[in-house]
C-alpha cells in the first residue's frame, strides 16, 4: 500500500522515528537515511523522501557552506563565481570566512550596504508574494497561508517573465538603465 506520498507503508514506519528529529542541513539529513534505510530503498525512494522533507528551513554557516560548495561543484574551476551578499550572521562567521578565503581564487564577494533592502532584488519578489499572497487576506489555517504563499511561487517558477520584469523594474528605478 502506498501514500499520497509516494512512499510505501514500511518507508514510513522506518522514517518514523526521524519525525520530529531537526536536521541542520540536507547533508546531515541524507547521512542519517543512509542508516536508517536499506540501500535499495534509498536510492528508489530518496527523491520522494526529499520532496516531503523538510530541514530546519534557515541558512546557517552549514547550510552555506553547503550551498557555496555546490556553487564551486557546478561551474568550472577556470570561472570565478560573484556573490553579493546581505548582512546575513552566517555570511561573516568564522567557517564562512575560512571557507571564502580557502575559496578566494574563485569566490569574489560583494556586501551589499548595511540595512539595504532596496539593493536586494528578493526583496522585491517577497513584497509582490505578500501582495498577490497574503495582503488583506484571512487564512483560518496556516496550510491555507502556506498554500496562496506556493501558489504565488509556482508561477515564479512556471513565468520566469515576472521574475524578468521585477528584476528590470528594480535595475530602472536604481538608474541603472536609461
Amino acid at each position: 500500500m502506498k501514500t499520497t506520498a509516494g512512499l510505501p507503508q514500511e518507508i514510513l514506519v522506518a522514517l518514523k522515528p526521524l519525525k520530529n528529529d531537526i536536521f541542520t542541513s540536507q547533508k546531515e539529513f541524507l547521512a542519517i537515511l543512509e542508516k536508517t534505510l536499506t540501500s535499495d530503498a534509498l536510492s528508489r525512494y530518496q527523491g520522494s523522501i526529499l520532496e516531503c522533507t523538510q530541514i530546519s528551513g534557515r541558512f546557517s554557516g552549514t547550510t552555506y557552506q553547503e550551498f557555496l560548495e555546490q556553487l564551486l561543484a557546478a561551474y568550472p574551476e577556470n570561472r570565478p563565481i560573484i556573490l553579493i551578499e546581505d548582512s546575513a550572521p552566517y555570511h561573516g562567521s568564522k567557517k564562512i570566512k575560512e571557507f571564502k578565503e580557502q575559496h578566494k581564487n574563485r569566490l569574489f564577494v560583494e556586501p551589499l550596504p548595511k540595512f539595504s533592502p532596496d539593493f536586494n532584488p528578493i526583496e522585491k519578489l517577497w513584497r509582490n508574494t505578500k501582495n498577490n499572497a497574503t495582503h488583506l487576506k484571512y487564512f483560518k489555517t496556516f496550510e491555507e497561508l502556506r498554500a496562496a504563499v506556493v501558489q504565488v511561487f509556482k508561477t515564479y517558477m512556471e513565468d520566469a517573465s515576472k521574475v524578468v520584469c521585477v528584476m528590470n523594474k528594480l535595475r530602472f528605478d536604481a538608474g541603472l538603465v536609461g
